[in-house]
C-alpha cells in the first residue's frame, strides 16, 4: 500500500483522522500528513506496532514504533505514536529519551509539545508539568491532547480524584479517543467510580479485544460493583490471553478463596507466588487456603515468609490456628524469634512467641511476653490467653483481672464469659459465675456449652431441677456435648431414674466408646438396677483400657453401692475385685465391711484372716467389730 493514498482513507473521527484509522475488518491504518516524506516500510512498520497495541502487547508496540524513529526520526506521526505508547506502559526513562532525542523544532509542535509535561511529571517535575499543560490548555480550549496530558500528569503524581475528573471529561468531549482508557479506569477505580470505569474498559476492548490488562481491570471493576461471577470471567479472560499474568492469578485466586473453591483458590495463588515470591499479600492468601483446607505441612511452609513480612493483628488469628496444629513448633519457634530480632516491636510476633510458649507450658516466658504486649496494644485476643497463662499458673485472681479486661473491650465475647464463669465456680463465686453464664447465654442462646455450665452452677446452689432443665436445654442444641450427658445421668442416678441415666451414658458411649468416666458411670448404674453382668462387661473394658485404675475403679463402684445400701452387691464387686488385686488392703477391708453388713460372716471372717498379714490393725479392727455383732446377736431380746 502506497504512503500516499492513505490520506484518502476517510476517517471517522477529527483526532483518528489524524493518524489512526480502523477498518471493518481490524486491520489498522495510519494517516500521514502530505509533508511527512515517509516510506512505505515506515507506515508498513507502524502498522505492526498498531497490530500489537491492539492486543495490548506494549512492549513489541514500543519496540516496532523506535524501528518507525529509526528509519523516520523527524516524522510527527511517529514520535506521537512512540510517546503515548511509551506513556500507557509507563516507561518514564524511555519516555525521557524520546523527548531528549527530538528536535526542537519539531517537540515545540502540538500534540508532542503538551505530551512533554507528562514526561516531566513521570521524571518527578510536577509544577513544570502543569504549567505547560496550563499554557496549552488556555490556546487549545477541550483539545484531545491536552485533556490526555492533564489527565496523565494527575495520574503520575497519584492525584487519583484530579485524573479521573479529566479522563471523564476527555471522554465526554472526545469518544472516540483511543488512549489512556487503562490509566483513566485505574484512577476512577481509586477515587471509587467502578462504574464509569467499566464503561471506558468496555470501550477499549472495542479496539483492544486481546489486552489482558483491560479484562484483569474489568474484573477490578465488577469486584468493586459486587458482581463477584462476572469478576472471575474476566479474570479468566485475562489469563486466557496472558496465562503467567501473576496480578490476575491473585485476584482470582482470592475470589475462588472467598467462594470456598479452595483447591481452585491455592492453584492460582500458587502461579501468582510463583510469578511475585516476595508478595505478603499472596502468601497470606495462600496461607488462609492451606488454614482452611487443613494442609498443615504447607501452612507451615509459608508461616516463616508471613514472619519475615511484618505481619499485623489481622494475621495473627490465622497464623495461632495453623500454629495449634501439626508438630512444628521448634521449627517455627526459631524462625519466630529470628523475625522478632529484626522486628523487636510488632507487637504481632510478640503475642505469638507467648501464644507458643503457653501451648508449650513455659507459663512464667508466656506471661512476660504477653504482659509486654498489654504495655503497647490493649486487645481481647491477649488479655484472654494472659488469663488463660494465669490460670495454669494458679492465679485467680489475675485470671479474673485479664478476664475483666476481655469483657471489657467486648462485653458479648462468649470465651471470656464462659471461662471467667469456671473459674467463679471453681472459686465458689456462685453468683458471679451465674452472672456471667446468663450474660454469654443472652448473646449466644444457640450455644449448648452455655447451658451445661449454668446448670454447674445451679447444683452448686443445689438446684437440681433447674440444672437438669438447662442440661436439657444444652443437649437440644448439641447432641455431642458429653460432658452435659455424664452429668445428667448423674442427676437422673441420685433421684433414682436409672432408666434415663443409662440413657444419657449410652449416648456418651455411642460416641466415645473407651470414654473411662462414661463406662465407669454405667457400670455404677447397672449394678444399681442389679444387672450384675453387663456391669461387669463395662468394667473389664475400663481394665483392659487401663489396667493400672482397676483397682481404684472397685473401690468407687463399691462404695458407691454401700451409700445406696447395696451390700449384697458390693460384695460380690470386692470379691471380684480381690480377683485381680488379691494384695490389695482396702479391697479386703471394704470386702469386709460389706460382708458384715450383709451378714455373710464367714467372708467378713476369711477377708479377716487374709488381711491380717496385709493390714493387722484393720484385721484387729473389722475383727472386733464382728465379735460385737456376734455377741449382740447371742443376747436374748427383754
Amino acid at each position: 500500500m502506497d504512503a500516499r493514498t492513505l490520506p484518502s482513507m476517510a476517517a471517522r473521527h477529527k483526532l483518528l483522522d489524524r493518524f489512526f484509522r480502523r477498518a471493518d475488518d481490524g486491520s489498522v491504518y495510519f494517516v500521514w500528513n502530505a509533508s511527512d516524506e515517509i516510506k512505505e516500510k515506515v507506515a508498513h512498520i507502524l502498522d505492526r506496532a498498531a497490530y500489537h497495541w491492539r492486543r495490548g502487547e506494549l512492549d513489541k508496540a514500543i519496540e516496532q514504533a523506535e524501528a518507525a524513529l529509526r528509519i523516520a526520526p523527524d516524522s510527527p506521526t511517529a514520535n506521537e505514536i512512540a510517546i503515548v505508547y511509551a506513556i500507557e506502559a509507563e516507561r518514564s526513562q524511555q519516555l525521557k529519551h524520546m523527548f531528549d532525542r527530538i528536535p526542537r523544532d519539531l517537540a515545540n509542535t502540538m500534540p508532542l509539545a503538551v505530551l512533554q509535561a507528562v514526561a516531566l511529571a513521570h521524571s518527578g517535575h510536577e509544577s513544570d508539568a502543569r504549567i505547560l499543560v496550563g499554557k496549552f490548555a488556555e490556546q487549545y480550549t477541550n483539545d484531545a491532547y491536552v485533556l490526555f496530558a492533564r489527565a496523565e500528569v494527575s495520574y503520575a503524581t497519584q492525584q487519583w480524584n484530579a485524573a479521573a475528573d479529566t479522563f471523564r471529561t476527555l471522554y465526554g468531549i472526545h469518544a472516540d479517543f483511543p488512549y489512556g482508557h487503562i490509566h483513566a479506569a485505574k484512577a476512577l477505580l481509586a477515587s471509587g467510580d467502578a462504574d464509569t470505569a467499566r464503561g471506558l474498559l468496555e470501550l477499549r476492548l472495542q479496539t483492544q479485544p486481546r489486552n489482558a490488562d483491560v479484562y484483569h481491570l474489568l474484573g477490578n471493576c465488577f469486584e468493586a460493583l459486587g458482581q463477584i461471577t462476572r469478576a472471575r470471567q474476566q479474570y479468566r479472560e485475562a489469563l486466557s490471553i496472558q496465562p503467567d499474568r501473576g496480578e490476575s492469578h491473585f485476584r482470582l485466586g482470592c475470589l475462588e478463596r472467598r467462594a470456598g473453591q479452595f483447591q481452585a483458590a491455592g492453584q492460582h495463588l500458587r502461579r501468582a507466588l510463583e510469578q511475585n515470591p516476595d508478595s505478603t499479600e499472596i502468601v497470606r492468601e495462600l496461607l488462609a487456603v492451606y488454614v482452611a483446607t487443613k494442609q498443615w505441612d504447607d501452612a507451615h511452609g509459608l508461616i516463616p515468609l508471613l514472619f519475615r513480612a511484618r505481619p499485623t493483628w489481622d494475621d495473627v488469628g490465622m497464623l495461632v490456628t495453623a500454629l495449634t496444629e501439626g508438630a512444628s513448633f521448634p521449627t517455627l519457634e526459631t524462625h519466630l524469634v529470628e523475625a522478632l530480632k529484626e522486628q523487636p516491636n510488632n507487637v504481632a510476633l510478640l503475642y505469638l512467641c507467648g501464644y507458643i510458649a503457653y501451648q508449650n507450658a513455659r507459663y512464667a516466658e508466656a506471661s512476660r511476653a504477653l504482659e509486654a504486649v498489654t504495655q503497647v496494644v490493649s486487645r481481647q485476643e491477649v488479655w484472654l490467653t494472659l488469663a488463660r497463662v494465669y490460670r495454669a499458673m494458679d492465679n485467680p485472681s489475675q485470671a479474673l483481672e485479664a478476664y475483666s479486661r476481655v469483657i471489657e473491650l467486648d462485653p458479648a465475647n462468649i470465651a471470656a464469659l464462659s471461662e471467667r464463669c469456671q473459674l467463679r465456680i471453681q472459686l465458689k463465686q456462685v453468683q458471679g459465675a451465674l452472672d456471667d453464664i446468663e450474660t454469654a447465654i443472652a448473646a449466644s442462646p444457640e450455644i449448648g456449652q452455655l447451658y451445661y455450665l449454668r446448670a454447674r452452677c445451679l447444683l452448686e446452689v443445689g438446684d437440681q431441677q433447674g440444672a437438669l432443665e438447662s442440661l436439657t436445654l444444652a443437649l437440644q442444641r448439641d447432641q455431642h456435648l458429653f460432658d452435659a450427658w455424664v452429668l445428667s445421668s448423674q442427676l437422673w442416678r441420685s433421684r433414682g431414674d436409672y432408666a434415663q441415666a443409662i440413657y444419657a451414658l449410652k449416648q456418651v458411649l455411642a460416641e466415645a466408646p473407651d470414654d473411662v468416666a462414661a463406662l465407669s458411670a454405667m457400670a455404677e448404674t447397672q449394678l444399681a438396677i442389679g444387672r450384675v453382668s453387663a456391669a461387669k462387661q463395662h468394667i473389664a473394658r475400663i481394665l483392659h483400657l487401663h489396667p493400672e485404675k482397676g483397682e481404684e475403679l472397685y473401690l468407687t463402684l463399691g462404695t458407691s453401692l454401700e451409700r445406696r445400701n447395696l451390700f449384697n452387691q458390693a460384695l460380690d464387686l470386692y470379691e471380684d475385685g480381690l480377683l485381680y488385686f488379691p494384695n490389695s488392703s482396702e479391697l479386703r477391708f471394704r470386702c469386709g465391711v460389706a460382708a458384715l453388713k450383709s451378714g455373710a460372716f464367714h467372708i467378713c471372717n476369711r477377708q479377716i484372716e487374709e488381711l491380717s498379714a496385709l493390714d493387722p490393725i484393720r484385721a484387729t479392727t473389722l475383727r472386733d467389730v464382728l465379735a460385737a455383732m456376734l455377741q449382740a446377736m447371742r443376747q436374748p431380746r427383754p
